[in-house]
């Protein structure tokens, strides 16, 4: 299985989801069956995981690698078998650009937006936690 999580740039929220995701994973023992990548859903200038974010991982003991955004692409929606955004912009944004939802893989993570918590990044990171706990749980992890 293949998910790609989408945020508008690429820097905060959705690499966020992709680290959380990738440990939530590996402690699963699915690692070798769940492949977890991030993308933007507005054209990015390649910039790197936001400060507060790496952080707030840092302080959650959630391993992360160097990052560098991109922007999501219409080869990934055939590439993907789920595509998990962090707001309902973000969903707009995706199906436009990869020509709409035919199979039904573009959700939310939860059912509403997740915020861009400045101050510690807390709420940030408590939903992007209990939305991929719910999606492990949901693929059968």
């Amino acid at each position: 299985m293949k998910i790609l999580f989408v945020c508008s740039g690429n820097t905060g929220r959705s690499p966020m989801a992709e680290f959380v995701m990738k440990k939530l994973v590996k402690d699963a023992g699915l690692s070798d069956k769940v492949f977890i990548s991030s993308a933007a859903s507005k054209p990015t200038d390649g910039g790197h995981l936001h400060q507060g974010i790496a952080a707030k991982l840092g302080i959650e003991e959630i391993p992360f690698t160097e990052h560098t955004a991109r922007q999501i692409t219409p080869e990934d929606y055939s590439e993907n078998d789920l595509i998990v955004c962090m707001d309902a912009g973000n969903v707009e944004q995706v199906e436009e650009i990869v020509g709409g939802d035919p199979d039904k893989k573009i959700y939310m993570l939860l059912d509403r937006d997740i915020p861009w918590d400045k101050k510690g990044f807390a709420k940030t990171y408590d939903d992007i936690l209990r939305g991929c706990k719910d999606l492990l749980e949901k693929i059968g992890g």
